[in-house]
């Protein structure tokens, strides 16, 4: 049996997809089936913007690509909605086609890739070809013309394969032609976080906690030649980290990672991660105000928080700070705190990635939308994506007040930022820098 696994369009092209690689390694250790990874995000994105690769390689013209990526990212996702074909569409078809393939599987991990799916989905059917579809992003659209399998068991259960081997050695090593440097591997340690407490929060998917043996982290390490990893874990906690940091620095390999900033990152932990070659951290703060992070329930405080950075700094690290502002019930002062927190903390952080609070449908927000002063809960229809979701209060910021704001403060906040906030969208760049 041969087995065509496709990455769709459109999003940032920086690294390879982990989850078709993880998907492959599935497969290959179960069965003798020909597997192959069509990345059409990255062919796209060649095919689209040829000179892109050389400026993020060079540093040179950087913002002028995202300048030109948005305006034509928003006019492909208006064709596919008018019911037109998006660009390179039939070139993407036939490609599939002439693959000859048993098997079609699509892994939609961001909302970005719902409308050039929705559009293959759409031509591969009127052509008889029945496709399956996974990933967090698979909404109802997408089930129009694809069946929905939600893992890798079903996925092997679908192909006739029992999954008695669970061994996952993930193999990087072909990928060629991303928009950066070198490659940077994406790394899975674990299947969810073992928090899973943060209420705006719904990654972890009320999984139960498990982890990836370190001899798969390791063997799939070699195994890619990695020099300079991304551990793509939403977190991790002391104990496990320090036990990966230790295959890092054996290897001599360069990484980055997320943590949620608490005090089990005293000094000398800190020290320890970046002598095993920790270099970016991608830190969860989310607010300066304790009474926002107490609601969030994110387990840590300012005080910790403000520690934890100034240490990580003070080691070699890079410090990056995801915000959210207008989380439910916020106040103007709130939100003040959180813009004086970061220019408190200036000396200790390299980029903000700032974000208003957008509702989950599954979150503790959404579930008890009551203690978090919210008093309705409203749905719009779109035409590809699932429902808009808004929601009104009983006291704060409204969603469109918070915006307001952060555009208010834009330049106070950007002021903080010691690398070029188009880093936001190209995290893995960070590892380049000196």
């Amino acid at each position: 049996m041969k087995i065509l696994l496709i990455y769709p369009a459109s999003c940032s092209p920086v690294s390879p997809p982990y989850s078709v690689t993880h998907l492959a390694s599935a497969i290959k250790a179960n069965s003798e089936y020909d597997v192959e990874i069509l990345d059409l995000n990255i062919v796209y994105h060649r095919k689209k913007f040829p000179k892109a690769k050389e400026a993020f390689q060079n540093n040179k013209d950087i913002e002028k690509y995202f300048i030109e990526s948005t305006e034509v990212y928003s006019l492909e996702n208006k064709k596919v909605i008018r019911g037109d074909d998006p660009e390179f569409l039939k070139y993407f078809v036939d490609l599939i086609v002439s693959k000859k393939v048993d098997c079609i599987a699509f892994s939609v991990v961001y909302s970005s890739q719902c409308f050039y799916s929705y559009a293959l989905l759409k031509e591969l059917n009127k052509k008889g070809i029945k496709c399956i579809v996974g990933g967090p992003a698979v909404n109802h659209k997408l089930l129009e013309f694809g069946k929905f399998l939600k893992n890798e068991d079903e996925l092997l259960k679908e192909i006739e394969l029992l999954n008695n081997n669970k061994e996952r050695v993930l193999d990087f090593s072909d990928y060629k032609n991303y928009f950066i440097p070198e490659i940077v591997v994406p790394i899975k340690t674990v299947n969810t976080c073992y928090y899973q407490k943060c209420s705006f929060c719904t990654h972890h998917g009320n999984l139960k906690y498990e982890e990836s043996s370190l001899e798969e982290i390791k063997e799939s390490l070699v195994k890619s030649k990695a020099k300079k990893v991304f551990l793509i874990d939403d977190m991790n906690h002391k104990v496990r980290l320090l036990k990966i940091a230790k295959i890092m620095k054996e290897l001599n390999i360069e990484w980055m990672c997320q943590l949620k900033p608490d005090k089990t990152w005293d000094e000398e932990t800190l020290k320890e991660l970046y002598l095993s070659g920790l270099r970016v951290v991608l830190w969860g703060i989310e607010s300066g105000s304790n009474r926002i992070l107490k609601l969030i329930k994110k387990g840590t405080n300012v005080e910790d928080i403000e520690e934890v950075l100034k240490n990580s700094k003070e080691m070699g690290i890079k410090n990056v700070v995801y915000m959210i502002f207008g989380f439910p019930s916020e106040s103007e002062e709130e939100f003040l705190e959180s813009v004086i927190f970061l220019e408190r903390n200036s000396n200790n952080i390299d980029l903000v990635s700032p974000a208003t609070f957008g509702l989950q449908e599954g979150s503790d927000v959404y579930n008890n939308p009551k203690s978090y002063g919210i008093n309705k809960i409203k749905k719009m229809e779109r035409t590809i994506l699932d429902p808009k979701i808004s929601y009104e209060l009983n006291y704060g910021l409204s969603q469109i007040e918070a915006e307001k704001l952060k555009r208010k403060y834009k330049n106070r906040i950007n002021s903080v930022n010691k690398v070029p906030k188009w880093m936001n969208l190209f995290r893995e760049h960070m590892l380049f820098l000196d």
